[in-house]
């Protein structure tokens, strides 16, 4: 159930808020979903928007760029769209008595603990105001997020930064079936998943896109495992009346929809910050030292690291993994290259390798998460 004072991620695509192909507002979608948040803010629950849209309405008002699918072209379209999709926001919550604030942000202002504080404050200060946030990515600067689209991973990164407890994923079908429902009339929606056992559901699903977005069933299963780390639980849901939004989120039936369940409780915010901000370096460490950590709340040494994958800098976020499971994500003390020289060595083996030495500690117990 829901709380009086819980924050809930509402997270809607493109082709959510704009007709197929484009060509068309639809306005009574808006309104439905500020009339639904509406109706949660009489329960208590303050919600935060993550809205897609504005690449899609750019299209409708720079023609000679609609079709084109190179980065510049995107980022000039976000920039003119944009404005364009506050603007239907700001109307369809001024038709429920209410107002809404834009919040752009990028994976920078996300990934580093200051402006993680920053943009928190930002939305908790907003909620005391009666404002609702709009989150997007700023698609006119932010390259990666055009080029991949994850709008499902943003909304997933804002619950982490103010502790949601949940995030909503609405999309165009009711939810993560075992096949394509339109290829595969037999295939059964999946409503239940353990946020531990995420990657055996991949099977099912590609990475679809239509020409409005650019996200998919992929982008969701990442945004929900991302948010299950830090022990918040993620609904897939959608194809049915938006009006009915305020109920599901109520109620998160298990008939409607895709429940993601969050792997432990709801963690605290440097952890939150941790579990969100993993680049693609992964340090592999052997059976004794998982074991250290995990019964022992013990630090991650050099001595028990058996293999370095990727390129990181000290003070990265990088995975921890032992035979092939990832059990912890942390901060790291050394770069790639460091750690790749004195994998395996004890203390004082450390500064006789480099010449210099910053400890045996690779990562500290408390720049740790255990996932």
């Amino acid at each position: 159930m829901i709380s009086r004072g819980d924050v809930v991620v509402l997270k809607f695509g493109s082709s959510t808020l704009v007709a197929s192909g484009g060509d068309a507002v639809n306005t009574a979608n808006f309104d439905a979903i500020a009339s639904s948040i509406i109706d949660l803010h009489q329960d208590g629950v303050r919600v935060i928007v993550v809205s897609s849209g504005a690449v899609a309405l750019g299209r409708r008002q720079v023609s000679m760029l609609a079709n084109r699918v190179d980065i510049p072209s995107k980022q000039v379209l976000s920039a003119v769209g944009q404005h364009h999709l506050m603007s239907l926001w700001s109307e369809a919550f001024k038709r429920v008595n209410s107002i809404c604030g834009q919040v752009l942000v990028t994976k920078a202002e996300l990934s580093t603990r200051t402006a993680n504080l920053n943009v928190r404050d930002t939305l908790q200060a907003m909620f005391s105001a009666g404002v609702v946030p709009i989150v997007n990515e700023n698609d006119s600067v932010a390259v990666d997020e055009i080029r991949y689209g994850d709008n499902d991973s943003l909304a997933a990164q804002v619950a982490l930064a103010v502790g949601a407890v949940g995030v909503v994923l609405w999309t165009d079908v009711r939810g993560l079936f075992t096949g394509n429902p339109l290829v595969k009339p037999d295939a059964q929606l999946v409503t239940s998943i353990p946020g531990n056992q995420i990657d055996q559901y991949r099977d099912y699903v590609s990475g679809s896109v239509t020409r409005l977005g650019t996200g998919g069933m992929v982008t969701k299963l990442d945004a929900s495992a991302l948010a299950a780390a830090g022990g918040i639980w993620t609904l897939i849901v959608g194809g049915v009346d938006l009006h009915q939004l305020a109920s599901i989120v109520r109620n998160r039936s298990r008939t409607m929809g895709t429940m993601v369940h969050p792997m432990v409780g709801l963690q605290d915010g440097r952890t939150r910050w941790i579990l969100a901000n993993a680049v693609a370096g992964r340090v592999i460490c052997n059976i004794g030292a998982k074991e250290r950590i995990l019964t022992s709340g013990a630090s991650l040494l050099a001595v028990g690291i058996t293999e370095v994958i990727g390129e990181f800098e000290r003070g990265d976020i990088v995975r921890v993994l032992c035979e092939d499971i990832h059990f912890a994500t942390g901060i790291v003390r050394y770069d790639a290259n460091e750690l790749k020289r004195i994998a395996g060595c004890r203390d004082t083996e450390i500064e006789e390798t480099l010449g210099y030495t910053t400890g045996a500690v690779v990562i500290h117990r408390d720049d740790m998460a255990i996932v």
